[in-house]
């Protein structure tokens, strides 16, 4: 008798993953050739922070300088063609030393998670939304492209207050499109990504994390 409701909160949990893989899958689908109109992330920065929205502007991936992709890449997540979503050698190092901070403080994310959460998610630092973002990439993994994942990334993720993608970014940031903006322009953009909401690429030697990638990409591109 005892087993019964045990059985259901079982059952329960089963259906409730089901039906979010369910509509997590469809809505891959649908963004596998549709732009999102809006994310999760930009009504949290919206609503909570306050964020007023800078009309984004999209552009494909094949419009993108090839050398800024490869810059970006490079800084994010070098092995992004060749994993399935996950870097494992980089989950357990953060794994043990947020373990030894007794709170999350250090990510593994790959251009795969970080989509992930952009589209799907929000970005707070939980382990509930580690645990759906794992679900998210391994449904977008088996159902998007990479080129379409990277492309939804490029136009997405956020680079600065209300400034959502590399075409608002440079746009904002410039005054035009990222397809025109030379080298060390491109560098920059990439670099503040480390922290885009306190820094920006006129600004980013304040940051230590922006200015240490921003050498890296000077030194290798």
């Amino acid at each position: 008798m005892k087993r019964k409701p045990v059985t259901k909160i079982l059952r329960g949990i089963l259906f409730a993953h089901l039906g979010f893989w369910t509509v997590i899958a469809i809505f891959c689908v649908i963004y596998s050739f549709v732009d999102p109109p809006l994310t999760p992330l930009m009504l949290q920065r919206h609503l909570i922070r306050g964020y007023q929205w800078q009309k984004r502007e999209n552009i494909s991936l094949e419009n993108i300088p090839p050398t800024t992709v490869r810059m970006l890449i490079s800084i994010e997540d070098a092995n992004y063609y060749k994993h399935f979503g996950f870097e494992w050698n980089m989950i357990k190092q953060a794994w043990r030393r947020n373990r030894d901070a007794g709170k999350i403080r250090f990510g593994a994310s790959t251009i795969s998670n970080q989509v992930a959460r952009t589209i799907f998610l929000t970005t707070d630092r939980n382990w509930v939304r580690k645990y759906l973002e794992a679900q998210v990439t391994i449904l977008m993994e088996l159902i998007m492209s990479k080129d379409r994942m990277l492309e939804l990334y490029l136009n997405y993720v956020e680079w600065g207050r209300g400034i959502y993608g590399i075409e608002t970014a440079s746009l904002q940031y410039y005054g035009k499109s990222c397809s025109q903006i030379n080298k060390d322009q491109s560098m920059r953009l990439v670099a503040i990504l480390s922290n885009p909401v306190d820094y920006n690429p006129s600004n980013l030697n304040n940051s230590r994390s922006a200015s240490q990638r921003y050498r890296m990409l000077k030194r290798y591109f």
